[in-house]
């Protein structure tokens, strides 16, 4: 069976199950990017040149529309959605593709469903939308026309959780053409060549950064955009009852808050908060290692928070927003605490009870290491070899 995975570029948690997709023998695999990003690249959002130190382009079949992109500023541009959009059609015709998956819901990405639907194919989706928040009434119409339209396209839709579903229900979809596949995560294995290579790396960071040393760590990893509000989680962890064991670690940067959160420390100058600036894949894995707790305060448009799923291999347990997409299974699984995302009070509570309640914190890091099982690649990929081996029974 040929399989064709389309993607706007290479998205680091992807890439291992791209690689255990390639290895299965039953399918003949292939993604198709928009654009073919180096591997060092300027990001707009985090203003800077940033390389997560991963090989996101190898292991793989692949085609791309685009090539030599040292930025990510006009990948998803309307001007260059026009564009995208004639080069997938012609792709299409040349492509002997029998089942077409299509990542998120891009204007380009429903033309080539449609045009797929014509020439016979299956059609998937894997989005990791959901539909919380406050909308005026000329974008819910919008919303509610445009999902619904290009539903009508898909014959199968890939879930990774609860809210991802009732988004795909809420806009017309069959809940009998709705499979659950958990999100693929960055594995440990995948990142680093060895175990020694692992602790060689973590020893050089302990040693880089001697505050870190005999504390216990709540990691806050993420760009600083609104919709994350570093700045809320700041004056929360300010204003918590705190023991001195206990540090707040900041790791990304860039984003609208940026210059904030500088000018923040700068001036508090607080003794158990450190921003560490941006870290590559590598760094934010020994990172996860060393910490307690992964804190994720996002406000509305955060979608499944890759942070929690990525950490929960490394023995974490968290603290959510009932605004981050993943937030019903943190409370099913018993993974973490979730708090209302208007009340800055429940953070502040969650910190404390968190921080001070041993035995309900490994409780829940002992539940997530084992979902972490759920999340690895080859639970995906096996999962998906599955799915798509019922289309011809």
């Amino acid at each position: 069976m040929n399989f064709l995975f389309v993607c706007t570029h290479p998205i680091q948690n992807l890439i291992p199950l791209f690689v255990e997709l390639n290895n299965k023998k039953m399918i003949n695999f292939k993604v198709l990017y928009w654009e073919k990003m180096n591997k060092e690249y300027f990001d707009t959002l985090f203003n800077q040149t940033i390389n997560f130190n991963i090989e996101t382009l190898s292991g793989y079949n692949f085609d791309y529309l685009y090539e030599n992109k040292n930025n990510n500023k006009d990948v998803v541009k309307f001007s260059n959605q026009i564009l995208v959009t004639l080069k997938l059609i012609k792709y299409l015709f040349t492509n002997k593709s029998e089942v077409v998956l299509v990542y998120g819901y891009y204007f380009p990405h429903i033309i080539l469903l449609l045009f797929s639907k014509i020439l016979g194919k299956r059609t998937i989706i894997r989005s990791v939308s959901y539909n919380l928040g406050s909308r005026n009434i000329i974008k819910k119409i919008f919303r509610k026309i445009y999902y619904s339209f290009a539903n009508l396209f898909i014959d199968e839709f890939w879930s990774i959780g609860k809210l991802n579903t009732d988004f795909y229900l809420n806009f017309g979809a069959k809940e009998k053409n709705i499979k659950i596949i958990p999100s693929s995560q960055i594995t440990k294995e995948f990142v680093f060549k060895d175990e020694h290579d692992f602790f060689t790396i973590k020893e050089k960071f302990i040693n880089k950064y001697p505050q870190i040393k005999n504390k216990k760590i709540i990691l806050y990893a993420g760009k600083f955009l609104k919709k994350k509000r570093p700045m809320f989680l700041l004056d929360s962890f300010v204003q918590a009852k705190i023991k001195n064991d206990w540090i707040l670690l900041l790791v990304g940067g860039g984003g609208f808050h940026n210059q904030d959160v500088i000018e923040y420390l700068k001036n508090k100058n607080p003794h158990n908060i450190f921003f560490l600036g941006f870290k590559d894949l590598k760094e934010i894995l020994i990172l996860y290692d060393l910490s307690e707790i992964i804190v994720l305060p996002s406000d509305y448009g955060e979608t499944n928070g890759n942070v929690l799923h990525e950490s929960s291999q490394f023995n974490c347990s968290c603290i959510v927003s009932d605004r981050v997409g993943a937030y019903p299974e943190i409370i099913s699984d018993n993974r973490g605490l979730v708090f209302e995302a208007s009340k800055k009070n429940e953070l502040i509570n969650n910190l404390e009870l968190l921080t001070n309640d041993d035995n309900l914190r490994d409780k829940q890091k002992s539940n997530n290491l084992e979902f972490s099982k759920k999340i690895k690649p080859t639970y995906a990929a096996d999962k998906i070899i599955d799915i798509l081996s019922s289309y011809e029974s």
